[in-house]
């Protein structure tokens, strides 16, 4: 009995190793499926949280503006949690492509990318902090 548990095993392991392999193989040569290839790119949108940020926000922004991506189909939101430097006055000299978005008051990360994503147009969402 211990020895017929022991081929199957080897049976089955050969199998997995082998045998699915070659029949998936098999079934391709019978069963083909044309791959139509097209160039997407889907609106999306990239919410950048920030709390007193002045030392580093352009440096983000600019390296944000640099992606190779088409403009158009790219939305970038600051969402600054009450941000009390000059954050938000640094973000809206790039008011033509970056869009603010300022919490009323501090309430932590998680409450300013809510705010920003009631905001957000896109189908993809991309969440980064300014570090």
């Amino acid at each position: 009995m211990l020895e017929i548990a022991f081929w199957c095993s080897v049976v089955f392991v050969l199998y997995g190793y082998f045998g699915y392999p070659c029949a998936l193989m098999i079934l391709g040569l019978f069963r083909s499926r044309p791959v139509n290839r097209a160039r997407i790119t889907p609106r999306v949108s990239l919410v950048i949280t920030a709390y007193n940020e002045e030392a580093r926000i352009a440096d983000k922004l600019e390296n944000t503006l640099r992606q190779d991506y088409p403009a158009d189909a790219l939305e970038i939101i600051v969402a600054s949690d009450c941000s009390s430097d000059r954050t938000d006055e640094i973000v809206r000299r790039y008011a033509g492509r970056v869009r603010l978005v300022r919490a009323g008051e501090r309430r932590g990360k998680e409450a300013a990318q809510k705010l920003a994503l009631s905001e957000a147009s896109g189908d993809i969402l991309v969440f980064s902090d300014v570090a």
